[in-house]
């Protein structure tokens, strides 16, 4: 038997999948859950705090897809990827993105990805590609991220806006010196190692049509084939 709580978390998700530019009240929340008001002030207070557990949820699984991407070998190209995730994301999923970045709000996925993101950067230091301190490094992407999705969200416009690549391509030569790279063989869908990571992003962004065993282990096999395919591009290079 489905608890009320678990009905209102699946209903707030399936309304924020639906129409996810617009947020649900407190009314379309417990009435597609099929539970009364009071379920939800049980369970979570108001409907901000049932929001915010969701917030954690979904951005929870986007810090696993972040997990999930396949290093091509070039620090700067793997920053752009990660980057583009993160933009892609918070397009998507406009009022979720709002949450869980509102002012004074402390989210333990979001530090989740500052931790994820400190450790990619910290990586570049070390290998002398980044000119600036990791932690204004930290404290700029994140920022200029952040700015970049709203200003998408606000205006309605694409990833591929040309104000988007072109912020991208100024943080990318503030951090390192460089312009951003060409897209590499590792990101090409047209490569293997390339299609297995577009697979890998698939699986993650329609996991309701697997099992978690499922994804499991087609995540495990794509991510076999992209190590072997990078390891040979490596060990041959064209």
């Amino acid at each position: 038997m489905v608890s009320g709580r678990t009905k209102l978390l699946n209903a707030a998700r399936t309304l924020l999948t639906a129409q996810p530019e617009l947020e649900p009240s407190t009314r379309d929340l417990y009435e597609a859950a099929g539970v009364a008001a009071p379920t939800l002030y049980h369970h979570f207070g108001t409907k901000e705090g049932l929001l915010d557990v969701v917030v954690e949820q979904v951005f929870g699984e986007y810090i696993e897809r972040k997990r999930g991407m396949v290093r091509s070998g070039d620090l700067i190209a793997d920053f752009v990827a990660g980057w583009e995730l993160h933009v892609e994301f918070g397009v998507a999923n406009p009022v979720l993105y709002a949450l869980m970045y509102a002012p004074g709000r402390t989210s333990g996925a979001a530090a989740t990805a500052d931790e994820l993101l400190r450790v990619g950067l910290q990586r570049m230091d070390d290998a002398g590609v980044l000119r600036i301190d990791v932690d204004t490094a930290v404290t700029m992407t994140t920022g200029m991220a952040v700015g970049c999705v709203s200003q998408l969200n606000r205006l309605r416009r694409p990833t591929s806006d040309p104000a988007a690549i072109a912020t991208r391509a100024a943080l990318v030569a503030a951090l390192t010196g460089s312009p951003p790279p060409a897209p590499t063989a590792a990101t090409s869908t047209t490569t293997p190692a390339g299609a297995a990571q577009f697979l890998i992003d698939e699986v993650a962004a329609r996991d309701a049509q697997f099992t978690p065993a499922e994804a499991a282990l087609f995540t495990q096999w794509l991510h076999h084939i992209a190590e072997i395919t990078s390891t040979a591009q490596e060990a041959h290079p064209a």
